[in-house]
C-alpha cells in the first residue's frame, strides 16, 4: 500500500510521455485538428466578449437613467372615442399626489423641455461677432456660428433622480428653481463646444435671446473622444420653471418621473399610478390621448433576456467549430489506433491494462484539444485588444473575463474526453494475439 502512490504516479507519468511521443509522430494531423480546436473556441470566446461588452454597456445606460425610476408621459390614443375633448396633460402636482397616495413611490420630479440657439460657439471657417441680449445686457463676445441644444428643465428632485454627476460647480439652490432663475448646467460636449479647454462654471452662456449663468458642467458619460456620445453629454439642464417661463409659455410637464420606494415592486407601482392619474385626470376632465408608463428596471430585464438569448445563439455557432475539430481530434486518433495495432497489443502483452490504453489515448486527445484551444484563447485575447482600436461605444468595449476564460478551459475539456473516449475503448478492446498475428 505504501508504494501505490509512486507506482501510480510513474505509470501516468509514463502515459503522458507516450502520448508526447505518438502526438509528436504525427504532428501535421494533430496540428491540424489543433486548429480546428482552436478556431471554433476563439470563434466562442470572441463572440462572447462582444456581447458581454454591449450588455456591460446597457446596464451602464440604465444605470445613468435610473434603474428604479418609472416615468409617465402622455402618447396619443387611436382608438379615443372623444378625439375632440380635451387633451390629456400633466402638471406638476400630478407626481407629487402621485406620492401621496401611493406607498409603492417615494419621490417626484417633472421634466419640460425646449430648444434653443446656442450663440457665442466656434464654427469652422467663419467669422467672430458680437452678441447682444435683453434686459442690459451686452458684450457676449464670440466665434461666428450657432447649433440648436436641447434644454430640460427639471424640478430640484430631478438631478438626483437622474444620477446626474457633476465635474465642476453646483447644482441650482432653491430659491433659483423658485423664482426660474437664469442658471443652466451644461453636459460635457456642450460645455467643451462653447469654452474649449475652460470648464465654463461662472461663465455666461446665450441661449436663444436670453443670458445664463453657467453654474455647473456635467461629468462625461459617453466617450469624449470616440463616435458614440451620450444624449446627456449634448444636453443642457435648468430650472423647471425657468423652461417654462422663457421658452414655452406654460408650467406642462413633458414627463414625471417617480422614484420606487422599493425593488420588485414595478408591475403592482405601474398600475397604482396609473390609476391614481387616470382619476386625477378625469375630474379634470382630459379625454383625448392616454397615458405611456416607461419602467427601466423592466426594459433592462427584457433587454438581458435578449443578450442572454444571443450569448446563447453564439455559443451554439461557435459550438459547430468545435463539434467539427472534435471530430477532426477523433478520426486522428481512430487512424492512429489502427497503425498502432500491433504496439498496442505487444504493451498488453508484457503487462499494460486495458485502463492504460485508455487513459494513454484518452491524454493524446485531451492534449490535442487543450494545446489548440490554448491557442485559441491566445488569438481571441489578441483579436479583443485589436478592438479597442476601433470607434467602439464608451462602455462596450470587449472583454475576456475570467469567467469566460474559465467556461472556455471546462469546456475544452469536455470537448478532448467526448471526442477521445470512442478512440480510446477500441484501443482497450485491442486483444494482443490477434493484435500481434495480424503484424
Amino acid at each position: 500500500m505504501k508504494n501505490s502512490r509512486p507506482k501510480q504516479s510513474v505509470i501516468i507519468r509514463s502515459l503522458l510521455v507516450d502520448a508526447a511521443s505518438a502526438l509528436k509522430a504525427r504532428r501535421m494531423q494533430a496540428a491540424l485538428s489543433a486548429f480546428g480546436i482552436a478556431t471554433g473556441i476563439a470563434a466562442v470566446v470572441v463572440l462572447v466578449s462582444l456581447v458581454s461588452g454591449l450588455h456591460r454597456m446597457a446596464l451602464q445606460t440604465f444605470n445613468t437613467r435610473g434603474g428604479n425610476i418609472v416615468t409617465v408621459s402622455v402618447g396619443q390614443d387611436p382608438s379615443a372615442t372623444e378625439p375632440s375633448g380635451t387633451p390629456l396633460s400633466l402638471s406638476l402636482e400630478d407626481g407629487e399626489a402621485v406620492v401621496r397616495a401611493s406607498p409603492y413611490f417615494d419621490r417626484a420630479s417633472a421634466e419640460n423641455g425646449a430648444s434653443a440657439v446656442v450663440r457665442g460657439v466656434a464654427a469652422p471657417d467663419d467669422g467672430m461677432f458680437f452678441v447682444s441680449g435683453p434686459e442690459g445686457f451686452d458684450g457676449f463676445f464670440g466665434f461666428f456660428g450657432a447649433y440648436q441644444v436641447q434644454i430640460t428643465g427639471l424640478t430640484p428632485s430631478g438631478f438626483e433622480m437622474l444620477n446626474l454627476k457633476l465635474a465642476a460647480g453646483r447644482l441650482p439652490a432653491n430659491v433659483e428653481f423658485d423664482r426660474g432663475a437664469r442658471v443652466i448646467v451644461l453636459g460635457a460636449r456642450v460645455a467643451r463646444s462653447i469654452f474649449r479647454d475652460r470648464n465654463g462654471v461662472g461663465e455666461t452662456v446665450v441661449l436663444g435671446d436670453w443670458p445664463f449663468t453657467v453654474v455647473a458642467v456635467l461629468g462625461w458619460v459617453g466617450d469624449p473622444e470616440g463616435s458614440f456620445p451620450s444624449p446627456v453629454d449634448w444636453s443642457t439642464y435648468a430650472p423647471f420653471k425657468t423652461v417654462a417661463t422663457l421658452f414655452k409659455g406654460n408650467e406642462t410637464v413633458n414627463r414625471l418621473a417617480l422614484r420606487l420606494a422599493a425593488a420588485g415592486s414595478e408591475k403592482q407601482a405601474v398600475a397604482d399610478a396609473q390609476g391614481i392619474l387616470n382619476r386625477r385626470l378625469r375630474r379634470l376632465g382630459h379625454t383625448s390621448g392616454k397615458l405611456e408608463f416607461s419602467n427601466a428596471s423592466e426594459e433592462l430585464r427584457e433587454l438581458g433576456l435578449l443578450l442572454s438569448g444571443l450569448k446563447l445563439l453564439v455559443g451554439l455557432v461557435g459550438g459547430i467549430g468545435l463539434f467539427v475539430g472534435a471530430v477532426g481530434v477523433a478520426n486522428v486518433l481512430l487512424v492512429s489506433v489502427r497503425e498502432r495495432r500491433s504496439e498496442i497489443g505487444l504493451r498488453r502483452a508484457i503487462g499494460a491494462r486495458r485502463g492504460h490504453i485508455f487513459l494513454g489515448f484518452l491524454f493524446e486527445s485531451l492534449a490535442i484539444t487543450l494545446g489548440g484551444g490554448s491557442v485559441g484563447i491566445a488569438t481571441a485575447w489578441v483579436l479583443t485588444k485589436v478592438a479597442l482600436l476601433l470607434p467602439i461605444p464608451k462602455g462596450a468595449e470587449p472583454h475576456i473575463s475570467l469567467v469566460t476564460a474559465a467556461a472556455a478551459v471546462s469546456l475544452l475539456v469536455v470537448v478532448g474526453l467526448i471526442a477521445g473516449v470512442g478512440p480510446a475503448r477500441r484501443a482497450a478492446s485491442v486483444y494482443p494475439v490477434e493484435a500481434l498475428r495480424s503484424e
